[in-house]
């Protein structure tokens, strides 16, 4: 739990940072709510209002992605130290291009694992009850399908953003630094990062609905999204902290955004 705590000090102490992040991400998710809530059946104005909201909805997402790689890359480099908006912003969009290509590279063998594990939950469940009737009771099915590869590529998830965001290196070239992260050596990590793909079943047992209906269920689902948002930061942090502590040594020229780390 030490780690944890420290990790918390750190965002204590830069809250109105942490607030932002999560708030446009909040947002963000509420705004693709209500797109998905206008349903194309009912006139094609009320359609048209999907665009903006879903363009709305990207904009902030991003933008809060980017909050968050400039977040991560400050708190390794001058720790409980607040930065503004704008600071965040430029360091993040450094880093931003690489974590797409970071997305691109991981989603090809997530899906595979995706589809494999679809195909054996289909296998035996088939035989007794269907699989679509299985389905179609069992939401839990489909949330299986997508954290099961999560966890069993965790390492990769864990630590190649956080060997980008603290070496300022490229995406294959981080992955050649991963052999140097080992699991058990972040056990809290890993524990809470375990934790956090447990969340969305409890979501499934509290019926919170991931296309609400009412007020109260939009409520929850947004309340459900900074929760996992949050729990998401603190990973992200002890991620990076612990990338830190084993100094690895990246043989690169100095970005711009080192400058003043060097002079120190």
């Amino acid at each position: 739990m030490a780690e944890i705590k420290k990790t918390l000090t750190i965002l204590k102490a830069r809250w109105p940072e942490v607030t932002l992040i999560i708030g446009l991400y909040a947002l963000a998710v509420l705004s693709n709510n209500l797109s998905r809530a206008t349903r194309p059946d009912l006139t094609k104005t009320l359609f048209l209002l999907r665009i903006p909201f879903s363009l709305f909805s990207l904009t902030l997402m991003v933008v809060s992605m980017i909050l968050n790689y400039g977040f991560l890359r400050t708190v390794h480099l001058e720790g409980q130290k607040v930065q503004t908006p704008m600071a965040l912003l430029k360091t993040g969009r450094h880093f931003f291009w690489r974590m797409v290509g970071f997305g691109l590279i991981y989603i090809v063998p997530y899906f595979i694992l995706a589809w494999l594990i679809f195909l054996i939950i289909k296998y035996f469940t088939f035989i007794d009850t269907g699989f679509l009737e299985t389905a179609k009771v069992a939401p839990w099915l489909y949330q299986l399908c997508s954290i099961a590869p999560m966890l069993i590529l965790i390492k990769v998830v864990l630590f190649i953003p956080a060997l980008i965001i603290v070496l300022d290196c490229g995406v294959f070239k981080s992955f050649k630094f991963l052999r140097k992260c080992k699991l058990l050596d972040s056990r809290e990590l890993v524990a809470l990062f375990c934790l956090r793909m447990v969340l969305p079943f409890l979501w499934i047992f509290l019926q919170i609905p991931y296309n609400p209906a009412t007020s109260s269920q939009y409520i929850l689902r947004i309340v459900s999204s900074i929760i996992g948002q949050f729990i998401g930061l603190i990973i992200s942090v002890m991620a990076v902290r612990f990338v830190a502590s084993l100094h690895l040594v990246y043989d690169n020229q100095p970005s711009s955004l080192d400058f003043e780390d060097s002079r120190k």
